[in-house]
């Protein structure tokens, strides 16, 4: 049965997504206050004439300007900045959501298991390196797969030359041993690593 209620949870990583919404918040009232100063320098030796409620004053274009905007406009700023950071949290969960699932990922490989794969979401970013997650786990699952085997294999062929005379060994159990155990060095030669 299909499930038909989704659990919603955007604040995945909330480290990594709260730094990026204060970037893209801290961006956007950088860029404000740039444009306020670029503004208020091109306008700096400008007259403003203001008429309100019967009153009628006349000052500096950049200040009367800024004021008139903090005025007006105060609400329009608030819930544009909160619209900005709301609209960084629905940006940022599409990359926090597959760091979290890769960080499970390589847990669950330093524990040895390798009996899964990862899915993202359809709008998930990262999807080609879960990809190539997903082939090397598929790797690794097969040639430890064939290892085992091949360890079974030598196993069964040790119990029968245990259970047989040692002196009537034949040569072809041991060539049968011998092959065995080269296929298996073989398949444990693919892996490098760093004791060798």
């Amino acid at each position: 049965m299909k499930r038909t209620w989704r659990r919603r949870n955007y604040f995945i990583k909330k480290d990594l997504q709260g730094k990026y919404v204060f970037m893209f918040f801290i961006f956007v009232v950088l860029g404000s206050i740039l444009f306020t100063v670029l503004f208020a320098l091109l306008s700096s030796h400008t007259l403003t004439v203001v008429y309100e409620r019967n009153n009628l004053r006349i000052g500096l274009t950049p200040m009367i300007l800024l004021k008139e905007i903090i005025r007006a406009y105060w609400l329009f700023i608030i819930s544009g900045g909160l619209l900005v950071a709301l609209t960084a949290v629905f940006v940022t969960h599409r990359f926090a959501g597959p760091v979290y699932r890769f960080e499970k990922t390589l847990e669950d490989l330093i524990e040895g298991r390798l009996n899964f794969q990862i899915r993202l979401r359809k709008r998930d970013e990262a999807k080609e390196l879960a990809e190539r997650f997903n082939k090397m786990i598929n790797l690794y699952s097969t040639r430890l797969k064939e290892i085992r085997e091949l360890a079974d294999k030598i196993k069964r062929e040790l119990n029968t030359l245990q259970k047989g005379d040692v002196i009537t060994l034949s040569g072809d159990a041991l060539d049968s041993l011998l092959r065995t155990v080269n296929e298996l060095r073989m398949k444990l030669d693919y892996f490098k690593t760093d004791h060798e």
